[in-house]
């Protein structure tokens, strides 16, 4: 459904709402939050190739909003994940270095094995020691705006097309809201199909799982 069809749908499931009550460039603007929200929820829309970030001798972190366009968190379905000369590197935090390696800070440039996220800088777990190598991200991204008339939701990405009604129930569970009847009720019926397509999203990104043994970031 295009931008239309999904208001269209909108006034029809509920005709409680006519425009008098929400205009439609209110709506408009429930659709380009709605998708955005959607998205990041359902992490449906992805950077399926990875972005290669260039590193530089003893580099110990990178601004991914700037390397990134779009970027909205890191993808760490099976996959996905940070690569470091075409070899991935675990996910860490900070508290789990200082358990592991107290003195991890003070490490001297080297071949990294972790990194870690805070906010929108990705850190190694030491200085990369080569100019020679790249790092590789696969990224969840944000949206383009759904800005118009004749565009479909989530980057007007084909296979999302089964799950255009999550927009419409955006606009209901903010109308409802907004007027002040069964708010509740349609933020509930939102969540609830948010949660199924996560799953139904998810599902194809699964392989048997495979268990290796923990080793040490020292």
């Amino acid at each position: 459904m295009n931008r239309t069809e999904i208001i269209r749908r909108f006034r029809t499931e509920n005709p409680e709402i006519p425009e008098r009550v929400i205009t439609d460039p209110l709506l408009h603007d429930w659709c380009l939050d709605g998708d955005k929200e959607v998205c990041a929820i359902t992490r449906c829309i992805v950077d399926q190739d990875g972005t290669e970030i260039t590193t530089v001798e003893d580099d110990e972190y990178y601004d991914l909003i700037t390397q990134i366009t779009n970027f909205y968190d890191i993808d760490e379905y099976p996959g996905g994940g940070v690569t470091y000369n075409d070899k991935r590197i675990d996910k860490t935090s900070i508290a789990e270095l200082d358990f592991k390696s107290p003195n991890w800070r003070n490490r001297d440039s080297g071949t990294p094995k972790a990194y870690y996220r805070r906010g929108k800088f990705l850190y190694l777990d030491r200085p990369v020691d080569s100019n020679v190598y790249t790092l590789k991200v696969y990224a969840v991204l944000i949206s383009n705006d759904f800005d118009d008339d004749d565009k479909t939701p989530y980057n007007q990405l084909s296979y999302l097309e089964p799950f255009h009604n999550g927009i419409n129930k955006y606009l209901q569970w903010k109308a409802k809201e907004k007027i002040g009847k069964e708010g509740s009720k349609a933020r509930g019926e939102f969540v609830n199909y948010t949660t199924w397509m996560k799953s139904e999203i998810g599902g194809g990104k699964f392989s048997a799982i495979q268990f290796t043994k923990d080793e040490s970031y020292g």
